[in-house]
């Protein structure tokens, strides 16, 4: 097995990606786009035959050539590393989750030690198997959101997510591009801007430090500095359901609510659908509790268009669609546990552990779910990346507002009491006082 060197040719690549990428898009999915119940067994037989899977509707986005750069640096690495780009839809072979995908495919292929990439939905997700703490596709999956600013296109994303993963400290390349990205925010630069929309041929001044600090921990080495200085301006993206980054900006705010907006359309025409056919006892009983947590979503997402959108409402909205759509994988197979949010910051998705959490000075110890990159940062007594809300005028931690005055801090989005949609049906989250 050999060990991870980041090729000569891969400069001239990143180069190439970054051009070729602004004149193709990807097809948008659609319900004809829905993937068969076989879709995951021909996903695996692909794998068998190359690392890289892409679906014909990236192939403009991503094309053969830089795919074939990608097989070759994932085989140069020995690593069983793979990449999935599939369209991916509410109501397909995978209920539209990448994580359910990455482990049908870690079933289909025999199990064992084996680290996902998978893109859908404009973001690249992360899942490792049989590997402990050696979480490389997860931190991969977080350091090609960061080092793009949230708004990368397939080929940068998959490109970086790579070269991340295989890299020899993955953990650190995520925690240099996070970083990078507090410290644009910092200096007030403004995502969403003309020129990042590609209006315009200047690229944002806060490229340069996220890209600086990713391409040293990658040993990507001169090489990537003498092509980012050509490197034209990005198309933005929408933010997803389960995206792994804090104090998002307003126009990473307005996405974010959009996105909860059509996930309940689609989540509601697909329980309408369920709800017409036979089921047994307690898979009725499931579905109920889809529909109430859906009814609850509606709720909180209603209320924040009748006040003002937040990002705690607007992260509380996704995390009730995901406990209906728990219950609705539930009524189907009652084996799975339902999915559990990082208490730190639910939109740092639902891979998480359960972690001991120290009071800061203090001798008190609350045990929480919390995903690896906060469970390392408490471990290390530091505070992790949390969710951010305003008390008193004040920007605080979520949870540090007192529990009558947040159904969010009270429940800990689910994590700590499992009434979250019993209490925004009754209107707690609208006598929420900020």
């Amino acid at each position: 097995m050999r060990r991870f060197e980041v090729p000569s040719v891969l400069a001239p690549v990143l180069a190439l990606v970054l051009a070729l990428v602004l004149t193709a898009a990807p097809a948008a999915a659609s319900p004809d786009d829905t993937a068969p119940e076989n879709a995951s067994e021909a996903i695996a037989a692909s794998l068998a035959e190359s690392p890289v899977h892409v679906d014909p509707a990236y192939s403009g986005a991503f094309p053969e050539e830089l795919r074939q750069e990608t097989v070759d640096l994932i085989e140069d690495s020995g690593l069983p590393l793979y990449v999935v780009a599939v369209p991916m839809v509410a109501g397909d072979a995978w209920d539209g989750e990448p994580e359910n995908l990455a482990v049908l495919l870690h079933d289909r292929m025999g199990g064992g030690r084996a680290h996902f990439l998978v893109f859908a939905n404009d973001r690249v997700y992360g899942q490792d198997f049989g590997a402990g703490s050696d979480l490389r596709a997860h931190y991969g999956s977080l350091t090609s959101s960061y080092a793009t600013g949230f708004g990368g296109n397939i080929a940068e994303l998959i490109e970086v997510s790579v070269e991340a993963s295989l890299s020899e400290d993955p953990e650190a390349a995520y925690t240099a591009a996070s970083e990078a990205y507090d410290e644009q925010r910092e200096d007030g630069s403004a995502f969403g801007s003309g020129a990042w929309r590609g209006g315009a041929t200047a690229v944002p001044g806060w490229v340069w430090p996220s890209v600086a600090a990713v391409a040293l921990l990658l040993a990507v080495g001169a090489g990537w500095r003498a092509y980012r200085a050509r490197v034209p301006a990005l198309p933005a993206l929408a933010v997803t359901q389960h995206a792994g980054f804090d104090n998002a900006d307003r126009a990473e705010l307005d996405r974010l609510v959009e996105r909860g907006a059509t996930d309940l359309v689609e989540l509601g025409e697909r329980l309408g659908q369920l709800r017409a056919r036979p089921q047994g006892e307690e898979a009725t009983r499931l579905l109920q509790y889809a529909l109430d947590a859906r009814s609850a979503a509606a709720k909180v997402h209603d209320h924040m268009l009748a006040t003002a959108p937040s990002l705690p409402d607007a992260a509380g909205v996704l995390v009730l669609l995901d406990m209906a759509e728990d219950a609705i994988v539930r009524s189907r197979s009652r084996s799975r546990p339902a999915r559990v949010h990082c208490y730190a910051n639910p939109l740092h998705g639902t891979v998480t552990r359960e972690t001991d959490w120290r009071e800061f000075g203090g001798t008190r110890t609350v045990r929480v779910p919390l995903c690896a990159a906060c469970a390392k940062a408490v471990r290390g007594r530091g505070r992790p990346r949390v969710l951010p809300d305003r008390h008193q005028g004040s920007e605080v931690p979520y949870y540090e507002v007192p529990a009558e005055a947040s159904v969010w801090a009270a429940t800990g989005y689910g994590a700590l009491r499992d009434d979250l949609v019993d209490r925004v049906l009754r209107g707690d989250h609208a006598r929420s006082r900020r």
